[in-house]
């Protein structure tokens, strides 16, 4: 298995090095932290802990308390690992909070053909020349602000800084989001990443381009009082534009969609979740919260041979 893990990650690294921007914001899609993949993987609307810094900045007016949050992920069976840090706080009367994602992928073979001087000839090995390290990172600066007693407006800048053997690239991008309240059970958010097209710049001379995409989800709360339990019904769509129409559950031209879906049941200070995305697989996962403590962890199982994910999470919230 770790030796498609492996040929995956080569493939995308050398659009990357090549200039091609189809795989250029993978490394910031998807969840960042346990929670998120336990749900699907799309949440807009329904926050406990800093997540919403990274997710929807607009949702962070409706956080009551400051703080911090830590995650771990291993993914493809431990070949990509995954560190997400987010603190939130409330300043002067802004909301506003910092974000930070890495990826590092290690062991990356680079291979040379025994015979350089005839690169087409039948006998001519591919022999392994040495390993690297990719490292992926990208800074989150979000602010959000209501705009009535229904609707927020966020906003977040991010830095990007990605580095593979001798080669490094930097980059700057900007996001925009929305969260609507309908009602006391019913929310809707929206956020709109990389708005003017953000782009790397590798040392190399090459750039990479990350395309525009527009996330869209709502959220459904209410109480079982036979059970003593609040459940969350979470639902949400990614429309990108970098024409992933080989993955996507609809498509047309340069445009694709992803569907996810996910439920969150609570009993006091113990929640069980469940969720789906159309892009790979279901996943599931739990949490706990204690004095100021959440901790909360997510599963994914294989998909495509690409071996089961893991995710921990640990906040720590306080006024």
């Amino acid at each position: 298995m770790k030796f498609y893990t492996v040929f995956l990650l080569a493939v995308l690294l050398n659009c990357s090095l090549s200039g091609s921007g189809k795989y250029g914001g993978e490394f910031m899609s998807g969840s960042t932290e346990a929670r998120s993949l336990s749900l699907g993987g799309m949440i807009l609307t329904s926050f406990e802990t800093p997540a919403a810094v990274y997710f929807n900045p607009s949702y962070l007016p409706e956080m009551k308390n400051s703080g911090i949050l830590l995650s771990h992920s291993e993914r493809f069976d431990g070949a990509v690992r995954q560190e997400f840090a987010a603190f939130n706080t409330r300043y002067s009367g802004v909301d506003a909070g910092l974000a930070l994602i890495w990826i590092n992928v290690d062991g990356i073979v680079l291979t040379r053909l025994e015979n350089e001087n005839d690169p087409v000839g039948p006998d001519n090995r591919i022999l392994p020349d040495r390993t690297v390290s990719d490292n992926e990172f990208a800074f989150f600066i979000s602010a959000g602000k209501k705009y009535n007693d229904r609707i927020n407006m966020g906003a977040s800048v991010k830095l990007l800084y990605k580095s593979l053997d001798i080669e490094s690239a930097f980059g700057t991008g900007f996001d925009l989001s929305g969260y609507y309240k309908i009602s006391d059970n019913i929310s809707a958010g929206a956020k709109i990443s990389d708005i003017t097209t953000s782009a790397l710049f590798w040392t190399t001379g090459k750039n990479e381009i990350i395309r525009p995409s527009i996330n869209i989800g709502a959220e459904y709360n209410n109480r079982i009082e036979y059970f003593l339990a609040d459940y969350k019904l979470i639902g949400g769509t990614l429309i990108r534009s970098e024409n992933y129409s080989e993955n996507a559950f609809l498509s047309g031209g340069i445009f694709d969609a992803v569907i996810s879906g996910g439920i969150e049941v609570a009993f006091n200070s113990v929640m069980i979740r469940g969720g789906y995305n159309t892009d790979n697989t279901w996943s599931a996962g739990a949490g706990v919260s204690f004095l100021s403590f959440i901790l909360d962890y997510s599963f994914r199982p294989d998909f495509e041979d690409l071996g089961n994910t893991h995710k921990a999470s640990i906040s720590y919230i306080w006024k």
